[in-house]
């Protein structure tokens, strides 16, 4: 008769931590069931790349405004910024960053935003830029630039 309470209580105390386990899983958003990137997951993400960053983005009509800036030690050159493997920005006029230097770059031809409060999700990031005498060097983004049309 012990023997059998002991069972079912252990029995019990494995399924009260299993329910936990899910529970915080779930309100952590480690699963895939919190579906995709949140706009703040998004900001997090961008604002720690290197070489660069991507500290703001405006989603407009057809043109996506980012405020990049060059976190590297020396001089990179921006020369194509890509999503989902097609070129948004004219590689004819490369932009030069210095140590630190922000600018606003515009990336034009996207897909129409939509009305102003739709929300985006713009995967697959790819800029290509160059350091010094190297050119062709690519950073990729793991996450998606998410936010609200303006």
């Amino acid at each position: 008769m012990k023997g059998q309470v002991s069972t079912e209580y252990l029995v019990i105390l494995a399924v009260v931590l299993v329910v936990a386990l899910v529970v915080v899983a779930l309100v952590s958003g480690v699963t895939p069931v919190s579906g995709g990137v949140s706009e703040t997951q998004s900001k997090n993400y961008w604002s720690a790349t290197a070489p660069f960053v991507i500290s703001g983005w405006k989603y407009q009509g057809v043109n996506l405004q980012l405020t990049m800036q060059n976190m590297d030690g020396q001089k990179v050159t921006l020369s194509d910024f890509k999503i989902d493997g097609t070129s948004y920005f004219s590689t004819s006029t490369n932009t030069s960053f210095t140590v630190g230097e922000t600018k606003s770059i515009t990336a034009t031809g996207l897909t129409s935003c939509g009305s102003s409060g739709d929300s985006f999700e713009l995967s697959n990031i790819q800029i290509t830029y160059g350091k010094g005498s190297i050119t062709g060097l690519l950073q990729k983004g793991a996450k998606s630039l998410v936010g609200t049309c303006s």
